[in-house]
């Protein structure tokens, strides 16, 4: 009960009534700022912060990989999770020369200003949004953001898992083009989003979930989650260069309770709907509602999709579904109840009753044929539960196929 309350208070909060789920408005076309990467925010745990040395007044160099390219740039940083104030003494971008190493191309490195100055301070519970900086990248470019900390909160903002290597050096090492003697870690501290001034037309598409969309047990600094083979197959065909794909997951993270951090419905507005750009939501959220579930919740999980959907619609964002994956082979998730949750939540959300856009049938890609409920072997990483590299490029195919129709729909 307390459940559906807290669904219908969300509702009236975001200022739903005016628009109904199945209908949509316009967004209009303009030049503007488009997220070309993101990592959703979340608290931090004693083993992913840095030790030795720590983020206290030393460099920490972090990647990421471009979606959409551009000749500028804009970074946030976030200090939401904390308890104490954030200084950044300095910040300095530059094309990173390889994955997963935290060697830079010294040409390309940039100061990165706030509000004119080298540095500024993040109270607790804010976020800060660097100057516009020139420089230029292409699609699907890999960039170091590299940040000489002065006092850093003792549990860091971070997103935890981040599936690729941070580098951690003692003291001021900005513009260094590599490290020798490093802590490497797999989290991103502070930063949490890059824009980039693109031209009318351009569109960003969220993806919105947990572990199984944040890339939990692909190739570490592989970069080859599903949403990572989405981006790169749609800005592969020049049809679909437009469209960057960016990645709100949070692993461990759930739709209703039950998870990491805030909810999908407490988060929804920060890390969908307040995305510079986004024009399209693909939402494969809910699995880690259902291990706790002692009842049918069901009905909870769709009228929390309803939820976010009228969120969408009201400020012109075409939501898809995607089904939640088979996890038949997993002890703690398995039962008659919770498969049960998983089809029926399925069913409604490929089935004309549906007020989705559209959808990606994730769960049907990666189960065997005769046995719904289980991840086949070869997708299967080896819990039951999550999909392996293999498994990530079969739902990337399956995501690029669906969004491909309907991306060229939306534009008929």
């Amino acid at each position: 009960m307390k459940r559906k309350i807290f669904i219908t208070a969300l509702c009236a909060a975001l200022c739903l009534n005016a628009v109904g789920c199945g209908r949509r408005k316009t967004i209009k076309p303009e030049d503007g700022w488009y997220c070309t990467w993101a990592a959703a925010t979340l608290d931090s745990e004693p083993d992913v912060v840095p030790k030795t040395p720590s983020l206290d007044g030393n460099t920490c160099r972090q990647q990421f990989r471009t979606s959409i390219g551009g000749d500028k740039i804009r970074l946030t940083f976030s200090n939401e999770e904390s308890g104490s104030p954030l200084v950044i003494e300095k910040v300095h971008i530059a094309k990173l020369i390889s994955p997963g190493s935290p060697g830079i191309d010294v040409a390309t490195d940039t100061a990165v200003t706030f509000g004119g100055s080298e540095s500024v301070t993040i109270p607790a519970g804010e976020t800060v949004t660097s100057d516009e900086t020139d420089i230029s990248f292409g699609n699907l470019d890999f960039l170091a953001v590299t940040t000489k900390f002065g006092s850093v909160p003792t549990m860091p903002t971070c997103h935890r898992e981040a599936d690729c290597t941070s580098w951690v050096v003692e003291g001021d090492h900005v513009s260094d083009q590599t490290y020798s003697s490093m802590e490497l870690m797999w989290s991103y501290f502070g930063l949490c989003r890059a824009d980039t001034w693109a031209s009318a037309g351009t569109e960003t598409l969220v993806c919105f979930g947990d572990s199984i969309t944040d890339g939990a047990c692909s190739t570490f600094n592989g970069f080859n989650s599903w949403v990572d083979n989405l981006s790169t197959a749609l800005q592969s065909d020049p049809a679909t260069q437009h469209v960057s794909v960016v990645n709100s997951a949070i692993a461990g993270g759930a739709l209703m309770s039950g998870g990491w951090g805030k909810t999908g419905l407490e988060r929804f507005e920060r890390d969908v709907l307040n995305i510079p750009g986004v024009h399209h939501v693909i939402i494969l959220l809910g699995t880690n509602d259902i291990p706790g579930a002692q009842y049918d919740t069901s009905e909870e999980f769709i009228d929390a999709y309803k939820t976010m959907i009228k969120a969408c619609h009201e400020r012109g964002i075409a939501v898809y579904g995607g089904t939640i994956t088979p996890f038949g082979n997993n002890e703690t998730w398995y039962s008659e109840l919770h498969e049960k949750i998983r089809t029926t939540v399925n069913k409604w959300i490929m089935s004309p009753d549906s007020v989705f856009d559209g959808y990606v049938d994730f769960a049907g890609v990666t189960c065997y044929p005769e046995k719904e409920n289980t991840l086949q072997t070869i997708y299967d990483s080896g819990d039951g539960l999550h999909p392996n590299s293999n498994g990530y490029d079969v739902m990337g195919k399956a995501a690029t196929e669906e969004m491909k129709k309907l991306l060229s729909r939306a534009e008929e």
